[in-house]
């Protein structure tokens, strides 16, 4: 009587790890992509918290803030000029002969440097957003 031997081949497991392989080599850039794109929120809402807060600004001084310690935002964004998530840093430009312009941008920072298609996302006193990186799609 012969029994018969049950398992893998040398050949199938190299197979199977092959197979898991290329699949891992597809779905990580994949996953690290939607996870840049996910983070990119961050900066959109602190732009646009800025952006209403320098409005409001306007309305009570006649001008636009100077800096960010002057407005009603979160304390990472006034204190610290960095959005709450801490994935950009926070900039604030003001321009114009009365002070009746901003910018404001949101420079990637910590992990989300790799992120270069939106390197940085801007906003300013009309509205416009723009990003700079390559990417169409940042906003």
């Amino acid at each position: 009587m012969q029994g018969t031997q049950r398992g893998l081949t040398l050949i199938e497991l190299m197979v199977v790890v092959a197979v898991l392989a290329i699949l891992s080599a597809v779905a990580y850039p994949l996953y690290t992509n939607q996870v840049q794109k996910s983070r990119r929120a961050d900066a959109k809402v602190a732009l646009q918290t800025i952006a209403l807060a320098q409005e409001r600004f306007f309305t009570i001084n006649g001008e636009y803030a100077a800096d960010l310690s002057t407005l009603q935002v979160s304390d990472a964004i006034r204190d610290e000029g960095e959005s709450d998530e801490g994935y950009y840093t926070i900039t604030l430009n003001r321009s114009g002969d009365d002070n009746e312009q901003f910018t404001v941008t949101a420079a990637a920072a910590g992990p989300q440097t790799d992120d270069t298609d939106c390197a940085t996302l801007t906003i300013n006193h009309q509205g416009v957003k723009t990003a700079t990186g390559g990417g169409t799609n940042c906003w």
